[in-house]
């Protein structure tokens, strides 16, 4: 039976929970590989955009996310040690640990027409997992001079490869497979109006080449839209790069909002 000698994850465990118990997982375990995210063409791009200005009636913007999730270097990850107190003072050691949930610092006034959420967890999944949501009611908020410095900075710390669980060729490693590399997710939820055209689905379904994935939010499910049933979906890519997630964020009119 094959099993990590640096963390002990025996194989039977590791195809139960589907976590890596340390960076050196990677070299025991079998798992899907999954492919870089590929740009979509201009043809396609262009096709989604004029499609959904067509049924923007029908499309409301409920919330988008950004996720990234990390691992301290040479550590045990959550599966066995969530490390909390070695993680929270990495964090104050970048002066990072104003941004820990729960904090109130990242939240819109009371009265605007959306409320933006920004922190970091500790000991889920990973040691730190760092989350930008914003939900929204009619526009979409525009970041202002600080909030696009805090944000950077925070990046800037996000990239530390000194810090983190980094394996050459791959990139940062994450407890789940599936984060490999980049560790991010971004991802959107709208509520579609039953007047959409079915060719939305179809759409849709043709983006998984690209690594878009997309499926009903299993929070929400169906509300109401006034007096009609509407379908809350949520549309997710992992691991995009810059170029990518302008992309991903244009479709819905977003560009390239987080």
């Amino acid at each position: 039976m094959n099993f990590c000698r640096f963390c002990g994850t025996k194989e039977i465990q590791f195809r139960k929970s589907g976590k890596f118990g340390c960076v050196h997982c990677i070299q025991v375990f079998k798992y899907p590989i999954l492919q870089k995210p590929k740009i979509i063409p201009k043809n396609v791009m262009e096709g989604l955009e004029s499609f959904v200005k067509e049924n923007s009636k029908f499309i409301n913007l409920l919330s988008f996310r950004t996720r990234i999730t990390r691992n301290l270097k040479s550590n045990l990850f959550p599966f066995y040690d969530s490390i909390f107190t070695k993680s929270k003072q990495l964090l104050a050691e970048n002066g990072m640990d104003l941004w820990l949930y729960p904090s109130e610092l990242y939240k819109s006034n009371p009265g605007e027409n959306c409320e933006v959420k920004m922190g970091f967890y500790l000991g889920s999944e990973d040691h730190i997992r760092w989350e930008k949501m914003v939900s929204v009611s009619h526009r979409i908020p525009q970041e202002s001079p600080l909030e696009k410095k805090t944000k950077n900075q925070i990046f800037r710390f996000l990239l530390q490869k000194t810090n983190w669980a980094v394996f050459p060729k791959i990139g940062f490693i994450s407890s789940c497979p599936t984060n490999l590399g980049l560790g991010r997710r971004d991802s959107v939820l709208v509520e579609l109006d039953p007047g959409i055209s079915p060719r939305f689905f179809s759409i849709l379904q043709t983006l998984t080449e690209f690594g878009i994935e997309f499926a009903p939010s299993s929070d929400h499910s169906f509300r109401k839209i006034g007096e009609n049933p509407g379908l809350v979906v949520k549309i997710s890519w992992k691991n995009a790069r810059a170029v990518q997630k302008r992309q991903f964020y244009k479709i819905l009119g977003l560009r390239g909002s987080l």
